[in-house]
């Protein structure tokens, strides 16, 4: 019975929870007044955008990766030195792309 009794009270705190307030807004001071809205038209400056550095990995990176996930499928198939090449060349490429194509798009300069 005294569980029956614990469950019952933990699912009503449980759902009764939300509708009480856990945390009231405290009253305003006397003399505080809103932060007043810009006048129509104003738009304040955009930020800079960040270098591509901070961004974007560098192509090398890219080759990087390239080779090692192109080491292993190479291995699985029978050379992992040609596999690297290859994929040290389409990640390097792949990094530059994705560099580029951010630049262009104004997420960095």
């Amino acid at each position: 019975m005294l569980r029956v009794a614990l469950l019952l009270g933990t699912a009503c705190l449980i759902c009764a929870g939300p509708a009480m307030g856990q945390y009231p807004q405290p009253a305003p001071s006397p003399g505080y007044y809103p932060q007043p809205a810009p006048p129509p038209g104003y738009y304040p400056q955009p930020a800079a955008p960040p270098p591509c550095y901070a961004v974007t990995s560098t192509p090398l990176r890219g080759a990087a990766r390239g080779a090692a996930v192109g080491a292993v499928g190479g291995a699985i198939g029978g050379d992992a030195g040609k596999g690297a090449a290859i994929g040290a060349a389409v990640g390097g490429i792949g990094g530059a792309a994705r560099r580029a194509s951010a630049r262009s798009a104004g997420a960095c300069y």
